[in-house]
Formats: C-alpha cells, structure tokens, sequence
C-alpha cells in the first residue's frame, strides 16, 4: 500500500456487517408468523434475486430509502403471499433490521479497527445503505471507532458514483491517494474506489484479485 494513505474507508453489510442468522431466516420467520409458509432458503434465495435487481433500477435506489426496501420487500415475498398485504410483514422487518440483535460484526473487525486508530489513521464507514446503519452500530458499541460515518441514502449518491468518494475526499480533508477503501463489491467498492483514484482492497470469498483480504486482521499488514 502507498505509505500516502491517512484515512480507511470500510464498506457496512457484507463487510463490516452481516445479517443475523440470515436474511432469509428473519423475513421467513416473520412471514410465517402472517399464515405464509416459507422456509428460510426459499426467502434468501428470493432476497437476493430481487434485491440485485432492484439495485439497478434508478427509480427505486434514487428514492426514499424506507419505499426502497419496501419494493423489495414486496417483491421477495410476491411468489409465496397468494395476494395478502405485505406491509405489515415489511413494517416490522424495517423496525427489526434496525436492530443490532440481526446484524454481526465480523471477526476481528473491531480489535483490528482499534489497532488501527491507535496507528494514527482515521477512520469511516462508507455504505450504500439507509440510516438504520447508525442505530446498528451503536447496538454494537461501533460508533465510537469511527471519525465519519457516510451513508449513501444520505448523500443522496451511491457507489461506484465518483461523486460519493468526493464528497467524503471533501469532509475528511483528504486527496485521493490519501485513502485506502474496503469492501465485499467488485463493482461498487474496489473499481469504485480504484477509478475515484483511490487504493482499494477487496473483501471475503471467493479470491478473484492480488489486492484482497478475507479478514480483518489482514489490513494490519497493509497498514503498517
């Protein structure tokens, strides 16, 4: 890594974050609860066939966050409800995903973040996700290990937009080569942040580039 880089960027779910015990397993549970029988690898499955889909609809992600995850929802759900009315299932799982208790942080997130701080560099958080993100990292004691935490639902852009790694270059203070960014997309986190000018390293399974890590406790050998 460039000895240039001040500030690490961190990508929330699929990174920092992971759902709890699984997507599917939360939204089947709470379904059945309304008289629709599913089981938990029919929702996940569903899940991310539709939510892959919905992320590139422009109308949907360029909306009110809550309408997006309602859609979603909506369409996850759409096989198997024979007509009944969703909202209610959609309701409590945006209040339940708000929650810490559905999320984990990875392995050895939170010590190697620390050891990072105490290296001196600054830290942020950088997602295409809502503001839930926030009431999650406080139910996980996170908040505090972070300088900024940028939310693209905030900012109104999404990753890979160059215009979402400006607008955090222009509230740290920081040039381009001044930041290293992490996260689980190919697409939306490493050639997001390459073409922004910045050092990228990608995150998890299966291993498709030179600069990728599996876990956490990796950055502190890209981080002296």
């Amino acid at each position: 890594m460039p000895n240039s880089i001040r500030v690490l960027t961190v990508d929330a779910a699929g990174t920092l974050i992971k759902p709890w015990p699984s997507v599917g397993a939360v939204y089947a549970k709470t379904a059945r609860k309304y008289g629709i029988e599913i089981n938990d690898k029919q929702v996940d499955e569903r899940f991310y066939e539709v939510f892959g889909q919905a992320q590139k609809d422009k109308k949907i992600t360029l909306g009110e966050e809550k309408d997006f995850w309602r859609e979603v929802v909506t369409l996850t759900f759409q096989p198997f409800a024979k007509g009944q009315d969703i909202d209610p299932i959609f309701e409590i799982l945006w209040d339940l995903f708000a929650e810490g208790e559905h999320w984990r942080i990875a392995e050895h997130a939170e010590s190697t973040l620390k050891t990072l701080r105490s290296r001196g560099y600054r830290l942020a958080v950088l997602s295409n996700n809502d503001s839930r993100l926030r009431s999650v990292l406080e139910d996980h004691n996170m908040t505090p290990l972070f300088d900024e935490i940028f939310i693209s639902s905030e900012l109104g852009v999404e990753k890979p937009n160059p215009a979402i790694f400006r607008a955090v270059e222009d509230k740290m203070k920081e040039k381009p080569d001044g930041f290293l960014h992490l996260g689980d997309s190919y697409s939306r986190d490493f050639m997001g942040a390459q073409k922004a000018g910045w050092s990228a390293l990608l995150y998890g399974l299966p291993i498709i580039e030179k600069s990728q890590i599996t876990s956490f406790s990796e950055l502190l050998d890209h981080l002296p």
